[in-house]
């Protein structure tokens, strides 16, 4: 049962996962080393960004890269602390902002580069819905309901 139910989760977590077409990346905002603080001049970027897209439905999309191959776990653990530090002051700064949109996240952690810049993309939702399907059973019904 527990199987059964680990799966189902899993299953329902890949669904919901951000899916955006990489041609609509706007910028990506570069790091120092070993800092988390953005240059200023990004601060204009991001604001532009809540003035171009008010109104739209859509999110924003943060992607950070970290090195799937590090010297030790000490040195990964720091960098995926500080990949994490970047995005939140990215987050903060937009959430200050009063950005509308939603801000979605990711760290990928199997990077081949050694880079230090977050990935910026305006990620538009879906026009039309994804039809529902229902599963059809071919069981036959015993008092209104299926048999397990």
């Amino acid at each position: 049962m527990r199987v059964i139910t680990t799966i189902l989760l899993l299953l329902a977590a890949g669904s919901a996962t951000a899916q955006c077409d990489p041609s609509i990346h706007m910028f990506s905002i570069p790091y120092e080393k070993n800092s988390s603080y953005f240059p200023s001049a990004y601060s204009s970027k991001l604001d532009a960004i809540s003035e171009e897209h008010k109104g739209e439905d859509g999110y924003l999309l943060l992607e950070f890269q970290v090195q799937e191959k590090q010297r030790s776990d000490e040195l990964r653990t720091y960098n995926l602390w500080l990949a994490q530090r970047r995005i939140d002051r990215v987050k903060n700064y937009l959430t200050d902002a009063h950005f509308a949109a939603p801000v979605v996240t990711r760290i990928l952690t199997a990077g081949v580069d050694k880079r230090r810049d977050i990935s910026v993309s305006w990620c538009p939702f879906e026009k039309t819905p994804s039809p529902v399907r229902l599963a059809e059973s071919k069981e036959p019904l015993v008092n209104g309901k299926a048999k397990l």
